[in-house]
């Protein structure tokens, strides 16, 4: 067995609580289970917010290296944000990306994850992981 790389001088590492009836697990990626607690993912389609850097058990708190540089305020645009969903741009701000379209027709630029849910005008933290663009367009 080796010894796995560290190098955390320019992460961005958050610390929350580890949910009710849940684990966290050192190396493993975490998702947001309310706006302060984590759970492990559990599979592909789970949208990791970063990776546990230590275990815990339910109601300790763990630190997390976030998949992302920076979180940010950001303006709720028309159609909402919600917690733990992608952002997407709209004419008044940011609001949730449309579920996947896989055959193309829908190409997005996906600006980061909403770390917090609220409704159009309202401030919330998005994490901002770089612009990727999904679709086949």
């Amino acid at each position: 067995m080796s010894t796995a790389m560290r190098y955390l001088q320019n992460a961005l590492i958050l610390e929350y609580t580890v949910a009710a009836n849940d684990t966290a697990t050192a190396g493993e990626a975490v998702l947001l289970d309310s706006d302060t607690t984590v759970d492990d993912c559990d599979g592909a389609s789970d949208l990791a917010i970063g990776v546990a850097l230590a275990s815990a058990v339910a109601g300790a708190q763990v630190q997390v290296a976030m998949f992302g540089h920076a979180v940010i305020p950001v303006l709720v645009g028309t159609g909402g944000a919600t917690r733990g969903t992608k952002a997407i741009l709209v004419s008044d701000g940011f609001t949730n990306a449309p579920a996947h379209d896989s055959d193309g027709n829908l190409n997005s630029a996906i600006y980061g994850i909403f770390l917090q849910s609220g409704t159009a005008a309202q401030m919330v933290g998005l994490l901002v992981g770089g612009v990727s663009n999904r679709g086949n367009s």
